[in-house]
């Protein structure tokens, strides 16, 4: 009878283990899902992975297979930081040996380890006791290496420590892989796009660059009203995409030097809608086309094509709204030189509340008085 009892309790105590893990990889699974920025997605899971199995530090490492060497991505523990200015060979320590093996490793007595590394002991005055660590790998593919160290409760690494890391290990080689992939396709996606603009940029030699440097500072508006990292996506995009509309205006008034007509200027404003119409059959460029049909809309309502007014106008249309005026005011022009950077900020001041929403040109001026304006090349 004690024997059935002690069997049904061992049972129990795996059974439950079992289900701790498969909730363990279900959280895993939901957060990979909902999250393709690959600096906030490997936080989580090794934040996951340092609760979950009680150690005092972790690591993940990723593979720059041209150099042969693993860097860390991702360090959480007392001295994490300080990690992060560093690199291991592949074949280099523990890490290293299962970067080059592709097999993991349990070591509970660094101490008397021939393969432990205490390089970065030394450098962080870190005590490591123990290690385990585990290759992630995508199909054949090495992605890299996680670590951790020393458990809290002082008890020895097991198999099924092992078990459970080298499951993480293996959604987050899946995760970073597909994380990857998507940064590659939006690279290639926004160099697309930049070779569209510097097309009709060119249309117009005096505005060569324009539409680059409006998003970049669209961008920098952005992130000075701590917008979160998807929308400012958006706002680079439309601030690139800002002018498209002009593929739609003829060249002989684009590159018109002398004043323009009424008629020219007419057909000069027609270029946000034309704009909005080119893009309006891609769905998911809805609040950039609003942005892009908006910008030269006034925050006092003087501004065209509708007429909006105040928050009215979206915020990615009064966010361009500055970017572009300030990169205009400084640019030469046919008809007129460029101003100084200094002089365009009191212009750009002056028209706070009347063209401009007051909270952006604050923005404007807090980065002006940081100096990034000058440093991103206005």
């Amino acid at each position: 009878m004690k024997i059935k009892i002690s069997k049904i309790l061992k049972e129990n105590i795996f059974l439950k283990k079992e289900i701790e893990k498969l909730y363990l990889i279900r959280e895993i699974s939901y957060k990979i899902v909902s999250n393709l920025n690959l600096s906030d997605l490997l936080k989580i899971i090794m934040e996951i992975v340092k609760e979950s199995l009680m150690v005092e530090a972790c690591s993940l490492l990723l593979l720059n297979s041209k150099k042969e060497e693993l860097y860390f991505e991702v360090a959480l523990g007392e001295k994490g930081d300080t990690l992060k200015r560093y690199t291991v060979k592949v074949g280099e320590g523990i890490a290293g040996k299962i970067a080059q093996t592709r097999a993991p490793i349990i070591e509970n007595n660094v101490e008397s380890s021939n393969i432990f590394n205490p390089k970065f002991d030394y450098l962080t005055s870190f005590k490591t006791k123990s290690v385990l660590g585990v290759p992630m790998l995508y199909k054949d593919e090495l992605i890299g290496v996680i670590e951790v160290i020393n458990k809290k409760s002082d008890k020895p690494f097991d198999y099924e420590d092992l078990d459970l890391l080298q499951t993480i290990a293996n959604e987050a080689a899946v995760a970073i892989k597909n994380a990857l992939l998507y940064n590659n396709l939006k690279s290639l996606f926004f160099d697309t796009i930049e070779s569209l603009v510097n097309a009709i940029d060119a249309k117009d030699p005096y505005t060569h660059g324009h539409s680059k440097r409006v998003s970049e500072l669209s961008y920098l508006i952005g992130k000075e009203l701590n917008l979160d990292s998807d929308y400012l996506e958006k706002i680079r995009l439309a601030g690139l995409l800002h002018d498209i509309g002009k593929i739609g205006v003829e060249d002989d008034i684009l590159r018109k030097k002398d004043k323009l007509s009424e008629d020219e200027l007419m057909e000069i404003k027609k270029h946000p809608i034309i704009g909005k119409n080119i893009l309006a059959p891609i769905d998911l460029l809805e609040d950039i086309i609003k942005g892009i049909e908006e910008h030269h809309e006034r925050y006092d309502g003087k501004g065209y094509p509708k007429g909006l007014k105040g928050e009215e106008i979206s915020l990615i249309g009064r966010i361009i709204s500055v970017a572009d005026s300030l990169d205009a005011l400084i640019s030469d022009r046919p008809y007129r030189k460029g101003i100084s950077l200094n002089l365009a900020i009191d212009r750009i001041k002056e028209e706070k509340g009347k063209q401009f929403d007051p909270s952006i040109v604050e923005a404007l001026l807090s980065l002006y008085r940081k100096g990034l304006l000058k440093c991103s090349g206005f």
